[in-house]
């Protein structure tokens, strides 16, 4: 998909458009929170949540798909570290959810 810049006519048409993309995007996230939220099955710890190598590579992927495009990959990187933040609470409430009473570093079988 290459990314093509707007020219838009007015307001109207930039809300609906905006809105149109919302549309397809939540569903979109949504579905990505739910994969998030099931690796919390397979962490042995809670710290295991955070993945920093794995944050990086989904950044610079993300930017890397935006370039591919031609779009500016800049505030791609900042959504989707936006992003990578909100999936690591949510997989952190699945692991804490899964594993009630477990400690910070308590190893529990995955």
């Amino acid at each position: 998909m290459t990314f093509r810049s707007p020219n838009p006519s007015g307001m109207d048409e930039i809300r609906a458009a905006i809105d149109d993309l919302d549309r397809r995007i939540a569903p979109l996230l949504a579905e990505r929170v739910a994969w998030v939220r099931s690796a919390a099955a397979f962490k042995p710890t809670r710290e295991a949540v955070v993945v920093p190598w794995r944050i990086e590579d989904v950044v610079a992927k993300a930017a890397a798909h935006a370039a591919a495009a031609g779009a500016d990959p800049a505030p791609i990187a900042a959504i989707y570290r936006a992003l990578v933040d909100v999936s690591i609470g949510e997989e952190a409430k699945a692991w804490d959810a899964l594993h009630p009473g477990a400690a910070d570093g308590d190893a529990v079988d995955p």
